[in-house]
């Protein structure tokens, strides 16, 4: 239910765009947005419009209550012509963060549901951001790949500004892959369902220090990492010392996605190394030991995510073992007083 105080930021009106019917979102709506996902990541070049299960999840999630963070405007004969999703952390940290995620079906742009679904999603975020416990800073987060101007233009007509940049990087298999060993005493091990529990920690550790982290729960563990259907345990590594995880490469393959886009590649989805052993070439080791696992898949690319500015040295430790940025994106973000 909306407070009272709530309502100082009123959820705006839908246009008066004969044709659409706006509504949130609901599970059983899945079967119908999945294909705005696949429009809209072909004519944006988005790289990546996930699985039908990937946008179930979003009615899973604990971070959005679709009934009252989503709305989506349907055709008559039930298309799905666009869609806004605020996601936020119920238990924020260090700063309270509302992310709005719009999209637009390509057949129904330049009418005006850009707009109103990016302005709908900023006043949603901006209600759910009040609900902050006092004293956190707040920020209203979006983002963009840097080829679409248009969208771009309207995140700052908005007031966004852009505050930080992430490359899609990708590396090619049949190039020679060098030989990184581990430094005496540690072991790597694929990854196994009992290390599920200790691999969770780490990951919650080792990322803590990055840029806007939010660390996982056990829940977003298995939902979004371990029982995620592209995941990969037989492709994923664990470096350990002893009885301790020192560092890890959790892996997937997205064999739709790789249809979809005529490539053979996988994911380094997420590199970790724990501060006491950092600088001592496990990441390196984790590395040429995914894309040799990549490569004895069948697989011709190995691709992987990082952040521009990274403090722990990761976009030149990428591009050492022969990754190239293919695609930039860039977060844009609003400070709510």
């Amino acid at each position: 239910m909306i407070t009272q105080q709530l309502l100082t930021d009123q959820l705006p009106t839908p246009p008066d765009l004969p044709g659409y019917t706006w509504r949130p979102a609901r599970r059983a709506d899945a079967p119908a947005i999945y294909p705005l996902r696949l429009a809209a990541d072909q004519a944006d070049d988005s790289g990546g419009a996930g699985t039908l299960r990937d946008v179930e999840r979003n009615f899973e999630d604990l971070w959005i209550n679709t009934e009252t963070d989503s709305r989506l405007a349907l055709t008559p004969e039930g298309q799905v012509a666009a869609l806004t999703l605020v996601f936020m952390n119920p238990q924020p940290e260090e700063e309270a963060r509302a992310f709005v995620w719009d999209e637009v079906h390509p057949e129904h742009r330049g009418r005006g549901l850009e707009a109103f679904a990016l302005e709908w999603g900023e006043a949603r975020g901006r209600q759910r951001l009040r609900e902050a416990p006092g004293g956190l800073p707040r920020i209203l987060r979006s983002g963009s790949p840097d080829h679409l101007p248009q969208r771009i233009a309207l995140l700052e007509s908005r007031g966004f500004q852009s505050i930080r940049d992430f490359y899609r990087m990708r590396r090619d298999l049949s190039q020679p892959i060098p030989a990184h060993p581990l430094p005496e005493g540690l072991a790597m091990r694929t990854y196994g369902p009992e290390l599920s529990d200790a691999l969770h920690d780490a990951f919650n550790e080792s990322f803590r220090d990055h840029w806007s982290f939010e660390p996982v729960t056990e829940k977003d563990w298995r939902l979004f990492f371990v029982e995620r259907e592209t995941f990969r345990p037989d492709l994923t590594f664990v470096v350990m010392d002893g009885g301790e995880i020192a560092g890890y490469s959790i892996n997937r393959v997205d064999p739709e996605e790789n249809a979809r886009q005529g490539i053979k590649e996988g994911w380094v989805g997420q590199l970790g190394t724990r501060r006491a052993w950092r600088k001592r070439g496990i990441a390196s080791a984790l590395l040429c030991a995914s894309m040799r696992a990549f490569k004895a898949e069948g697989l011709d690319y190995a691709t992987l995510g990082v952040d521009a500015e990274n403090l722990t040295g990761a976009l030149a430790l990428y591009e050492r073992v022969g990754f190239v940025p293919v695609q930039r994106f860039i977060a844009f973000a609003k400070t709510v007083e």
